[in-house]
């Protein structure tokens, strides 16, 4: 009897396995799956969170992470049809063979140097004081040492103890910290909770295109699966005009999006939305119109720390082109 219940136990987890796998090819069939970042790029895709998508059948699933690193590992294990990541993450997977090419650049730089200590005013009074940042040699670690060569800003002493960007607003808050790189929209709820924290200025390159004042904070990459875009390049040029539209919508009715935001508790109230959206700088540009800006934005990390983007500016075929 013992035997027998074995054998069926053993035949049931069989059953079991084969079904699940049968279901999840059949889910991995009737669905697209975008990847995307908490803070500015949920935002950027506001209104394909409030109405969920179907496209010839195909539900649109947004799936959100709190680390680049988790999208990252999603695009690796080919579990994305799309993806929003750090650009240079997005150059280096690509010049590591990971085929997911560049579609658009929505959001156009969303850190920010923030301050609880009165006598710091600008970024020239950081000169010999202390900051806070998250992750050494990744995107806001190589901006501000470049902007700190560009203004000539000596002896800061960069803490690199802080791991992610809510424990540094968290430290700034406790005042366990005086100055910090923070990323939106913490931004936003630390200046909303604290008035003596001020924001001091943008973190962006400082740095232009032909002397030219044209802004090259290519920050985040919207890209797609190779796979997917061959076989559905009609469906991607969809999603494309949706998330355009999404973040137009973004820009111009902001109190309808800080509502919505509020509504969706990607933000905690009206005031701290209104004030994160401009902040946020989200913009949807398509990467073909950029490339030139593209480029000059990967050189400062070429420059900087080569393996960041894979040791090269990736080759032209990284962006892809819808029309």
């Amino acid at each position: 009897m013992k035997k027998v219940n074995q054998k069926l136990q053993l035949l049931l987890f069989l059953l079991t396995m084969i079904f699940s796998f049968f279901s999840c090819t059949k889910k991995s069939q009737d669905t697209i799956r975008i990847g995307i970042l908490e803070g500015p790029s949920v935002i950027s895709f506001i209104k394909m969170i409030e109405k969920p998508m179907k496209i010839s059948g195909k539900k649109v699933e947004i799936i959100i992470k709190s680390e680049p690193q988790q999208i990252q590992a999603l695009m690796i294990q080919k579990e994305l049809d799309f993806a929003v990541l750090p650009t240079v993450m997005a150059a280096n997977l690509y010049n590591k063979g990971v085929n997911f090419r560049m579609l658009a650049c929505p959001i156009w730089g969303t850190m920010y140097i923030l301050s609880n200590d009165p006598a710091i005013k600008s970024i020239q009074d950081l000169e010999n004081k202390n900051i806070g940042i998250f992750g050494q040699g990744i995107t806001p670690d190589i901006l501000l040492q470049n902007l700190l060569k560009i203004n000539n800003v000596k002896n800061l002493r960069i803490d690199y103890t802080f791991t992610t960007n809510s424990d540094l607003a968290n430290a700034l808050l406790q005042k366990k910290i005086r100055c910090a790189v923070i990323s939106e929209p913490l931004v936003s709820v630390l200046l909303t909770k604290d008035t003596t924290i001020k924001n001091i200025t943008k973190l962006n390159c400082e740095d232009y295109i032909n002397n030219l004042d044209t802004d090259i904070f290519v920050q985040t990459a919207f890209t797609v699966n190779n796979t997917f875009s061959e076989k559905y390049p009609e469906m991607v040029k969809y999603i494309c005009d949706e998330y355009s539209k999404s973040c137009n919508f973004v820009n111009s009715q902001p109190l309808e999006a800080a509502n919505l935001a509020v509504k969706l508790k990607i933000l905690p109230d009206l005031n701290t939305a209104m004030l994160s959206l401009p902040l946020c700088n989200i913009h949807y540009v398509s990467a073909f119109a950029i490339e030139q800006e593209l480029k000059h934005y990967l050189h400062l990390f070429l420059n900087y720390d080569p393996k960041s983007i894979g040791g090269k500016i990736p080759a032209k075929d990284f962006i892809y082109q819808t029309y």
